[in-house]
């Protein structure tokens, strides 16, 4: 997998030896994790990595967001699913909210999908994360509605807002 650059971030392929990025990064905060579909809580680095192992697939494209003028990991992010349609997703630690960055990982993920040959991209944010909504909006996800969906980590079903890109 190659290394995206955008202007401020490079997306590096995810590997397990990030685990204790992103057990700093989200180390007691549950409103944050709460906002994932999967991310284990507590994020002690074991979990973190067996979580991180589920999405190191043959199918998965998946990214530790690592900001270009110092190195630091602020998060992850990818897509993965069948040959055909993928679905996204990201995460930042609380301290890089609000400064654009997950929004211009999304579009570099996106180009390297269209790259891929992907023909569309799902997006999910759960109804009370409306910045999540925002950054999928800015990159141009269409919303298709809320619907409820199934997530065991989160103590099974949620309403979610669905979002859809064509490529």
């Amino acid at each position: 997998m190659p290394i995206l650059e955008t202007a401020r971030l490079l997306l590096r392929p995810l590997a397990l030896a990030d685990a204790h990025h992103f057990t700093k990064l989200f180390a007691g905060d549950w409103n944050a994790v709460r906002q994932t579909g999967r991310m284990p809580y507590p994020p002690t680095e074991p979990a973190i990595r067996r979580w991180i192992a589920g999405y190191l697939g043959a199918r998965n494209h998946s990214f530790a967001l690592i900001r270009a003028e110092d190195g630091v990991v602020l998060g992850g992010g990818g897509f993965g699913g069948p040959a055909r349609v993928a679905e996204l997703g990201y995460a930042l630690g609380r301290a890089y909210w609000g400064r654009g960055y997950a929004t211009e990982a999304v579009r570099a993920m996106l180009d390297h999908a269209r790259l891929l040959g992907l023909r569309r991209l799902d997006g999910y944010s759960f109804v009370d994360n409306p910045a999540s909504a925002r950054v999928l909006e800015k990159a141009g996800f269409a919303d298709l509605g809320v619907i409820t969906r199934d997530y065991p980590a989160r103590g099974g079903a949620r309403d979610v807002r669905h979002y859809q890109k064509k490529l």
